[in-house]
């Protein structure tokens, strides 16, 4: 199955409200502000990282949104980091390199899929 890069990208379900602990809804927002930060400056070019997004992506035409992405039955925090960490252009006519989301920390591929899952609808 052609993973689209789950793109890039790319926890569990965000629960917000669901605060045992005290900070646990804090820790999750901040994970997903995090992440939202890192696709702006790293996947925007390529990607539509948001609904809202004002710079339309150069590469990647067909690739699949964000929010399309989150909204995938099988799309899960492991999935996205897995596909990010492989992440390769689409066009045939470009090198194969890998995308500029393979070369960010685990963290911040953690950070990322918690922005991507975020997207989802009708949760």
């Amino acid at each position: 199955m052609r993973k689209e890069l789950l793109l890039g990208l790319v926890g569990a379900i965000c629960w917000f409200g669901v605060d045992d602990a005290g900070g646990q809804a804090s820790s999750e927002a901040s994970k997903i502000r995090a992440g939202h930060t890192i696709a702006v400056t790293t996947c925007v070019r390529c990607d539509v990282v948001s609904h809202d997004q004002a710079i339309k992506p150069v590469l990647g035409p067909g690739i699949l949104s964000f929010e399309e992405i989150a909204n995938r039955p099988n799309t899960t925090v492991e999935s996205l980091q897995a596909a990010m960490k492989v992440a390769r252009w689409h066009d045939p006519g470009m090198a194969a390199s890998l995308l500029p989301m393979s070369r960010i920390s685990d963290e911040g591929r953690t950070q990322v899929a918690a922005y991507v899952l975020s997207l989802r609808t009708g949760r």
